[in-house]
């Protein structure tokens, strides 16, 4: 596994486990798998937060790391909505139908709870957010506490300001990050805000890294198949220009996303889904190889991209 360096942090692996469905579409057990053969392939990047997997995946992912040396990020800004016994149970018995029926998954996500729902932002907020992260994941401290999609109001508000810059102080998270738009990271970064981390979706079609004007040296992405319907829109300009796609000698579109990915951000991480053996292993063999910067030039051209 390729690894990256991140001031004040380490070597992390370039690879980055995503554990938004943590306990929620996929179950406990199968997540505990799913992190042990990530950390057996040399992932030592996990992102999470307290809205990750209905409320649950914090608490799941610190009972498979533990011990582990690894890097946790997690984040402040959005919390999971309040689920009652009924639908906890149909989520339960959802799992196994929708893994044999994929079919079923649009009836279950209806069934499910309203999304991650905002909270109000205030340095008191941040302090106990933090706390409360550390003690479901059973950890000291983090790599990295973000401001999980904030308003411009939150990256401008002093008070969250003062409470992030104490928290990495005291070294409970050894570096600050934004997770949401270019334009709010930039707004961070200008009102005083310690960015020492931006994350953002990107790919192809929705190019949030090259719009991080200013950004800081660490960068980490995500949503390389699925922002803007990456893999179809990739999949339309295939059909539409084999020729070109055959110059760039690959049929594997999925990999020459996370190429894409990994050239586009080289001294950065890229968060994928690992949850799934077979997707764990082709992630890991791509994060492995040594980025082909030049091929981001390649890819933009093909699919027109200014």
């Amino acid at each position: 596994m390729r690894n990256v360096t991140l001031d004040g942090v380490g070597p992390v692996s370039a690879l980055g486990f995503g554990c938004a469905s943590l306990g929620s579409r996929v179950s406990a057990a199968t997540g505990r798998a799913a992190i042990e053969r990530a950390l057996a392939a040399g992932v030592t990047w996990f992102d999470v937060a307290p809205s990750y997997g209905d409320g649950g995946a914090e608490k799941i992912l610190g009972e498979a790391l533990r011990g582990a040396n690894v890097a946790v990020v997690t984040k402040v800004g959005l919390v999971a909505p309040r689920r009652n016994i009924a639908k906890r149970a149909i989520g339960s018995i959802a799992r196994p139908l929708v893994a044999a029926i994929p079919a079923l998954r649009p009836l279950v996500k209806r069934l499910r709870p309203d999304g991650a729902q905002r909270v109000a932002l205030d340095g008191e907020t941040v302090r106990i957010s933090l706390f409360q992260s550390l003690e479901r994941l059973g950890r000291d401290s983090v790599a990295v506490l973000a401001l999980h999609e904030p308003s411009l109001d939150d990256v401008r508000n002093p008070d969250v300001i003062a409470a992030l810059t104490d928290l990495r102080d005291q070294g409970l998270a050894a570096r600050i990050g934004v997770a949401g738009s270019p334009d709010v990271i930039a707004a961070a970064r200008a009102a005083g805000l310690p960015v020492d981390v931006a994350q953002v979706a990107n790919s192809p079609f929705a190019r949030n890294l090259t719009a991080l004007k200013g950004a800081p040296a660490f960068t980490v992405t995500h949503s390389v198949f699925g922002v803007a319907g990456a893999l179809d829109a990739l999949k339309r300009v295939a059909r539409q220009k084999p020729e070109a796609i055959k110059a760039l000698d690959t049929d594997d579109l999925p990999a020459l996303l996370l190429d894409y990915a990994f050239a586009v951000n080289p001294e950065g991480v890229v968060i994928t889904s690992n949850y799934a053996a077979g997707h764990l292993a082709a992630n890991a063999a791509v994060a492995s190889r040594a980025p082909d910067v030049s091929l981001v030039a390649k890819v933009d051209a093909l699919i027109g991209a200014p």
